[in-house]
């Protein structure tokens, strides 16, 4: 888990995958017949939708490499005998915009995409629906941190209706629970935004060798006795169908790529640079929809954007790295 921009080992029990991976099975309708692929890195719980489901229902399950996966002629290619993928829809953005995705529906056997690990953009659903003009796919929109193993809440995506579609991401899973609550622990009314609080059997036992962070993210449950709930970060709102809507994060948290992202660890790390007084990050949204990283800094003396960068990337992973630096005026 990257709660606080910093990787933490999260303590799962095998109940817990064992009844999340029935769920998804339930939900997506996945049976011994299906076939899939690794679309991600299998140190990142995202893909353990794909790997769990797979092993426990017996079907075929391949292994990309991450040049296989990000390269969409290549991955197009192979997935073609795959009846469902699971990926993070920055990924499906890039399917769509390459062209590929109609050889996909043309050529393919694919019935499912599941998205998940970041929001879904409106744009790239409605290009979707042009070329799937006979809904021949079923999209899930799958929503939930590690600390509820993987996943707790998902729905479909009405290609229909896009034009309603705000990043619902739908009813929590089986033996799954969530609370909608405001500054005071209350719940709140269908329609007014609060903290999204997850609790029930997928809820993980807490974080490795980090007792007071996991008394902090993980408490007891004053809507179920004796059982426990997790404290998201996420803004959300429960519509009058039942379905939740995500919103947004309520600290200084965002996703890039599926990842999540402290804006503050990075701005931390550019402070350390000698040259640089101040430093301000954000995210900002592309022509696509993407989310990109854009860092704003002054310097002590004249600062070179090539090795600001270079220094970034000694500290942090890739995808904290800013995509832009901007020197400003003092």
């Amino acid at each position: 888990s990257g709660t606080t921009g910093q990787a933490k080992g999260v303590m799962v029990s095998h109940s817990s995958l064992v009844n999340y991976s029935q769920a998804m099975i339930k939900k997506a309708s996945i049976t011994s017949k299906d076939e899939t692929a690794l679309l991600s890195s299998y140190a990142f719980d995202l893909g353990y939708t794909t790997v769990y489901t797979a092993l426990i229902s017996g079907i075929t399950l391949h292994i990309l490499s991450e040049d296989m996966y990000r390269d969409p002629e290549q991955l197009v290619e192979y997935t073609t005998s795959c009846t469902y993928l699971k990926m993070t829809p920055s990924l499906f953005s890039i399917l769509i915009h390459s062209g590929k995705m109609e050889k996909i529906l043309e050529e393919g056997k694919l019935r499912m995409i599941i998205l998940g690990g970041e929001p879904v953009n409106q744009n790239d659903l409605k290009q979707f629906r042009s070329l799937d003009h006979k809904r021949i796919i079923r999209i899930l929109n799958h929503y939930g941190p590690t600390e509820s193993t993987i996943g707790c809440v998902t729905g479909d995506i009405d290609l229909d209706r896009i034009e309603d579609f705000s990043n619902v991401i739908g009813r929590p899973l089986d033996n799954m629970k969530t609370y909608i609550l405001d500054y005071n622990q209350h719940l709140t009314p269908i329609g007014v935004p609060g903290e999204l609080y997850v609790s029930g059997e997928g809820l993980a036992i807490g974080y490795v060798n980090k007792p007071e962070l996991t008394a902090e993210k993980f408490s007891l449950n004053p809507f179920d006795p004796g059982k426990r709930m997790y404290r998201t970060g996420d803004l959300v709102k429960r519509l009058s169908d039942g379905r939740i809507e995500f919103i947004g994060r309520i600290d200084n948290q965002v996703k890039v790529r599926g990842y999540r992202v402290e804006l503050g660890e990075i701005e931390n790390i550019l402070l350390t640079h000698p040259d640089i007084k101040e430093a301000v990050v954000i995210d900002r949204e592309n022509e696509k929809g993407e989310t990109y990283l854009a860092a704003y800094i002054t310097g002590k003396s004249k600062l070179y954007i090539a090795d600001i960068s270079s220094y970034v990337k000694e500290y942090l992973p890739h995808y904290m790295v800013p995509t832009f630096f901007v020197e400003m005026e003092m």
